[in-house]
């Protein structure tokens, strides 16, 4: 994604700020984002009533406070708004609530955190904040954190929290959607390293295979890094579990390699990222093929955010400069294909975009997007982007298949 940060170099767990002075300290940040995106159709439909223009708008306050040397409490509001488009869905829409309410004990090398909290593990390509969208996801329940030398260990388990767009302060749990894991991240003679292990549960959650209870378990590697101009992040992930009685079995493998040459004017910097996931290779043999990407952010291949991990391949080079240090312009290509033709296509939160259909199709999509991000001062964030999508056979065998216009502009402020 060209709005990201390289993949060697993912944000890192949020966690209450550690520039606090002795207690009782308490410091103050927050964010405005005003964004204008123009969509000219969606899910390859011109015809979809929540295509075209539309604003939406972020503001948020958090107090983080130390009570004590290892008594640490955060808490953090949030106002979503969305003028045109779907007014009322949950992702872009919160009037007024709790982002995160939480208090940790300990060390800050070893602490448990009790109560409301985002969470992103590694890239982000399964658990992320989300912060494409207007609302971020954030969940209910406990997560452990320890570094043991060179080893840092987080374990969790936490409900999703359940936004009600309309109303304030008036989210809740989303019963049926809870999340468990362990992860453990450590050294490497390239690099580094992650290991983990997911445990999600869904309720009725839909699918190629019908409608059913998931329980879905994770095991995934990761290896990232840089060194000598070079930078990588290589992810695999196999996923087994039980789905409506079924069973679950389903892979993928991410990757993202490239070069900056860093002393050079305009710093260019060139990326392929080569993906693949498993779909269902058999309707109705009681096993379900598809990869899900669980949490991920919602745009996953871009800010134009039509087409989700499952049952794909895809090829994403791109290339980026720095014409001076505020300055960042990007270009990049995006080529998706399906990988099994009895199953179809899906949005980046895991639903069903376009039934197979019969058609033995398997290229998508072809699209071209740019980018521009100015940064005047700190904390201010200015960004262009566009994007020409092209839908290619797959989707013009199997229902509408309008090209799609995006555009969106972002003014963003931080303290």
């Amino acid at each position: 994604m060209l709005k990201q940060a390289p993949a060697a170099q993912p944000p890192a767990p949020a966690s209450a700020p550690s520039s606090l002075a002795l207690p009782p300290a308490i410091r103050l940040s927050g964010e405005v984002r005003e964004r204008v995106t123009w969509q000219s159709a969606l899910a390859f439909d011109s015809a979809d009533p929540d295509a075209g223009l539309f604003w939406t708008q972020r503001i948020a306050l958090a107090a983080d406070a130390l009570i004590a040397p290892s008594v640490r409490v955060r808490a953090a509001m949030v106002s979503a708004l969305i003028e045109g488009e779907s007014e009322e869905s949950p992702v872009e829409r919160n009037v007024l609530d709790l982002q995160e309410a939480f208090i940790e004990l300990g060390p800050e090398r070893a602490f448990l955190r009790l109560g409301r909290q985002e969470i992103r593990l590694g890239s982000q390509r399964l658990i992320a904040v989300r912060d494409g969208t207007t609302v971020r996801r954030t969940w209910d329940g406990v997560r452990g954190h320890a570094v043991l030398g060179t080893v840092t260990l987080d374990a969790f388990a936490l409900r999703l929290v359940a936004v009600r767009p309309e109303g304030v302060f008036n989210d809740g749990r989303n019963e049926g959607r809870d999340l468990a894991g362990v992860q453990a991240s450590f050294p490497a003679p390239l690099g580094n390293l992650e290991a983990y292990w997911l445990l999600a549960k869904q309720d009725d959650r839909h699918t190629i295979e019908g409608t059913g209870d998931e329980r879905r378990h994770s095991f995934g590697l990761r290896a990232h890094g840089e060194a000598a101009g070079w930078f990588w992040d290589w992810e695999a992930v196999y996923q087994t579990g039980r789905f409506a009685g079924g069973k679950i079995a389903a892979w993928t493998l991410a990757t993202k390699t490239g070069y900056r040459w860093q002393a050079a004017a305009w710093q260019p910097e060139v990326m392929l990222s080569a993906n693949i996931a498993s779909g269902d290779g058999t309707r109705g043999d009681g096993r379900l093929g598809t990869f899900n990407a669980l949490y991920p952010n919602a745009s996953y291949f871009s800010e134009n955010a039509v087409l989700g991990p499952a049952n794909f391949f895809n090829l994403h080079p791109y290339v980026k400069l720095r014409p001076n240090p505020d300055l960042t312009v990007g270009l990049d290509l995006n080529l998706f294909w399906r990988l099994e033709r009895t199953d179809g296509v899906y949005s980046p939160q895991g639903g069903l975009i376009r039934a197979p259909g019969g058609s033995n199709r398997r290229f998508v999509d072809a699209a071209l997007s740019g980018v521009i991000e100015w940064t005047p001062r700190k904390g201010l964030l200015l960004s262009l982007v566009a994007t020409r999508s092209q839908p290619q056979g797959f989707i013009r065998a199997t229902g509408p298949a309008d090209p799609s216009d995006f555009v969106e502009a972002t003014l963003q402020f931080t303290f």
